[in-house]
């Protein structure tokens, strides 16, 4: 990569280092003019004949990470010393080196090198063509070291053509946020079942990939719910209800089983139980998050106890496959309800449309 400013490690024969104000560093067939300067933070990582040093280049060069380099006094004058680059594009400030942790990983191999970039670029993650860009390794040799890293718990690999890849520290990190953000949430809108995903995905500037595995392990870890609707929330989230809402829930469940929830509209629900819709809206979602009642497709609700019985009754009819009008005299459903069922079905992996049968998986 161009650059005129660079980390390095070099070779030091005195206990203290006092460069020329000028001199010259060659790479290979490229050299110009440079200043150094020793890093000025304690460095013990370091061997006792190494100095960590900032150069400055007069004039941009291609450098990239372990690039070996030699410094002469002057041009054509007797070599100062001689060392390897660690980082083409540090971090700058007041003129000094920051000398961080990632600076010592970069001083390691090949994949401490692919690991301090994941870890600096966080949560956004590193792609393939800029470990390029910055070591100069061919990209064919990277996915190797990128699943060899992925056995060790170090990196999770989002993206093979072209390489994508985030370190699990920052994937750590992440999760520990999207979890504080949603409690956060639910101490200010206790009555809301959840997040929206795109809202988190906006909060934090994240790709979509990245987040989902952010939540894909919060889930595993059964710390949040995700729910059909697009919302996640904590799992330990409970929206708070008053006795007669309590009453009514308890009735709503009781006509979810029964099935009059697919016969009347919410609108004549809501009539009947002298409910706002977003009080009805809220209790119905209560339902959903104890995972008493499910909503399909086209929007009717599912006592899950039902949908269970139903599933129990599908494995043991004694065949892999059946036909709508059988679903139909299984369940009692007329085909306006049994089509919606049955995609249902097929979305949670009971079922497999095969032509105009289903075959039960």
């Amino acid at each position: 990569m161009m650059t005129r400013t660079l980390a390095a490690i070099v070779k030091k024969e005195a206990k203290e280092l006092d460069w020329p104000q000028s001199v010259q560093v060659v790479f290979g067939r490229q050299k110009t003019s440079a200043k150094l300067k020793t890093a000025a933070a304690a460095t013990d990582w370091l061997k006792p004949n190494e100095a960590l040093i900032l150069v400055q280049l007069h004039r941009p060069l291609d450098v990239h990470w372990g690039d070996r380099f030699k410094v002469f006094c002057r041009p054509g004058g007797q070599e100062v010393t001689n060392g390897r680059v660690i980082d083409p594009s540090p971090e700058i400030k007041n003129k000094e080196l920051v000398v961080t942790p990632l600076l010592r990983l970069l001083s390691g191999q090949r994949e401490a090198m692919i690991l301090a970039l994941c870890r600096r670029r966080g949560v956004r993650g590193v792609r393939g063509k800029e470990i390029v860009e910055f070591s100069g390794l061919p990209p064919e040799n990277l996915l190797p070291a990128a699943e060899k890293m992925e056995l060790k718990g170090l990196v999770r690999i989002l993206g093979f053509q072209p390489l994508f890849m985030i370190s699990t520290e920052s994937l750590t990190w992440l999760a520990a946020q999207v979890e504080a953000f949603l409690r956060r949430f639910h101490r200010l809108h206790p009555e809301a079942v959840g997040v929206e995903v795109e809202k988190i995905k906006k909060r934090f500037r994240l790709p979509s990939l990245v987040l989902s595995l952010a939540l894909a392990r919060l889930k595993r870890e059964k710390k949040i719910i995700a729910y059909e609707q697009g919302l996640v929330s904590l799992a330990s989230h409970e929206i708070p209800l008053g006795p007669e809402e309590k009453k009514i829930l308890k009735a709503l469940e009781e006509m979810c089983y029964r099935g009059e929830l697919r016969r009347v509209s919410l609108e004549e629900i809501r009539r009947q139980f002298r409910l706002s819709s977003r009080t009805l809206e809220k209790l119905l979602s209560h339902l959903m998050v104890k995972r008493r009642i499910v909503q399909s497709a086209n929007g009717f609700y599912l006592h899950s106890l039902w949908l269970e019985e139903v599933i129990n009754r599908l494995r043991n009819l004694g065949k892999r496959e059946f036909s709508v009008s059988e679903f139909k005299a299984l369940t009692g459903l007329s085909r306006k309800y049994a089509i919606p069922l049955l995609e249902l079905l097929d979305e949670m992996g009971i079922t497999r449309r095969k032509g105009s049968l289903r075959e039960i998986l």
